[in-house]
């Protein structure tokens, strides 16, 4: 049987805005709880997202500060000209205070060889060979010479080999129309001196050994420089390296030399003194960067918490996407509960806010930083442990957040719960329409029924009328 599109046609009364309205009445009782219900857990599932993103950024700063020795900021003052200076320092997690006087007495050199030939175009090789380019244990290459190769085309193979260890050769053209072909085997430290072997006696010509000033028999390269290790003089103790960088050679400390210390009148060289102090000014950046990421996820946390305002009796709809979920509220309450906790394992200063920490009545910090510079200057071992480490305030917040954003934890197993109930509604809103759909059509079946009754009674009083004026 046909569905009946237009109910009423036949009768000419309004069926159809009969069934329309008794299609919206149907359709506010089946579907409207559930639209409902699902537009506020997809709310509530970007509320908790949103939550979980907050917390992952805190833990990321928490993460930096936790790791030990992030508060071991040291200031490095070295007495040198800022325009031309002469070594640059660093220091790492092991360093402390001191105050040292460090003379540059060598750099570190690689070795390098020369050689003057007739011309850079012209053929130099007759036959087909090698040369091995070695430069201190483990750095070795071998390039393959072609007949009929120029000086300029054997530059290319060596600077161009895939196992080249970082040396270069260059060809300078010198004012009497020769080619000079310069080696340098970019490896620093004693004992890494550069040897070139041939495989043919015509290959001779560039065979080297750096380790010795004498150059080899029938070659045309000769030594220019020997690899030699850089020296400084720290405190009256001679350190060496095998390049321009003295690492941990002081405790802590990354001493890269860039130049000879400069003589004094008499000749000698000059030591630059070298200040090592607790860097007071990077450690308060830390903890304000503390202060702020704490400060952000209180700030989101009541945000997506906030519950609707009330005016007049009627809600304003301004509330946040976990309005009333107890979720951020339990996360406020665990950061101030870590954060206000004595350390057990001090004894004194055994809480952040004998530091100049301030909580105000919105859970949120701020630093006095006159009592702060006080705390680092009388008690700076205590300041970092109790910001630092496993058991530090950051450690500790990192510990305990991670178990809502962690695989499996508190907000995943709060996503899974709210994705499951989607599914269920959307099942549901699936269902209901199923019924509406059948609803609206049991709904035509019937008004057609009586449109056409009606139709017919219409019909059939017209008939009569016109036999009774007849």
């Amino acid at each position: 049987m046909a569905t009946i599109t237009s109910a009423g046609a036949g009768s000419g009364i309004d069926l159809e805005s009969v069934i329309s309205a008794s299609v919206a009445a149907k359709k506010t009782q089946l579907q409207q709880p559930i639209t409902t219900k699902k537009t506020n857990t997809q709310i509530t599932l970007t509320g908790v997202g949103q939550l979980k993103s907050a917390i992952s950024t805190f833990n990321t700063t928490l993460a930096k500060l936790s790791t030990a020795g992030a508060f071991n900021k040291r200031a490095i003052n070295i007495t040198q000209d800022s325009d031309d200076p002469i070594l640059k320092i660093s220091s790492n997690t092991d360093a402390s205070n001191g105050q040292y006087n460090v003379t540059v007495n060598k750099l570190a050199t690689t070795s390098k060889v020369e050689g003057t030939f007739a011309s850079s175009t012209s053929s130099l090789i007759t036959e087909d060979g090698t040369l091995t380019i070695t430069a201190g244990d483990g750095n070795e290459f071998t390039v393959d010479v072609k007949k009929g190769d120029t000086l300029q085309q054997i530059r290319k193979r060596i600077n161009n080999a895939s196992d080249n260890f970082g040396l270069t050769a260059n060809i300078v053209n010198t004012s009497d129309g020769k080619a000079k072909l310069v080696i340098d085997s970019g490896v620093t430290g004693a004992g890494n001196d550069l040897k070139i072997s041939g495989s043919t006696t015509e290959l001779k010509m560039f065979e080297a050994d750096t380790s010795s000033a004498t150059p080899v028999t029938g070659s045309s390269m000769s030594r220019t420089q020997q690899s030699t290790n850089a020296e400084i003089d720290v405190d009256g103790n001679i350190l060496t390296s095998d390049t321009n960088t003295f690492k941990d050679k002081v405790q802590g400390l990354d001493i890269t030399v860039l130049r000879v210390s400069d003589k004094d009148s008499d000749g000698n060289l000059k030591s630059n003194k070298v200040d090592i102090t607790t860097d007071k000014s990077a450690i308060k950046t830390l903890v304000q960067e503390f202060v702020s990421a704490y400060n952000t996820l209180i700030d989101k946390s009541t945000e997506l918490g906030k519950r609707n305002t009330i005016v007049g009796g009627e809600s304003q709809d301004d509330g946040g996407a976990l309005a009333g979920d107890s979720m951020p509220r339990s996360i406020r309450t665990l950061m101030a509960n870590t954060v206000m906790e004595p350390n057990s394992e001090m004894t004194g200063i055994n809480s952040i806010f004998q530091l100049g920490i301030k909580m105000d009545n919105d859970g949120k910090l701020s630093v006095d930083t006159d009592k702060f510079d006080d705390a680092l200057d009388d008690n700076y071992e205590q300041v970092v442990a109790l910001f630092s480490g496993e058991n530090g305030v950051a450690g500790k917040l990192q510990t305990s957040l991670k178990e809502y954003t962690k695989t499996g934890g508190l907000i995943s197993q709060r996503q899974d719960q709210l994705n499951s109930d989607l599914r269920d509604l959307s099942s549901r809103e699936a269902t209901a329409a199923d019924q509406l759909e059948k609803y609206e059509a049991n709904l035509r079946a019937q008004y057609g029924s009586l449109d056409t009754l009606l139709a017919q009674m219409q019909s059939s009083a017209s008939y009569l009328s016109l036999l009774s004026t007849s």
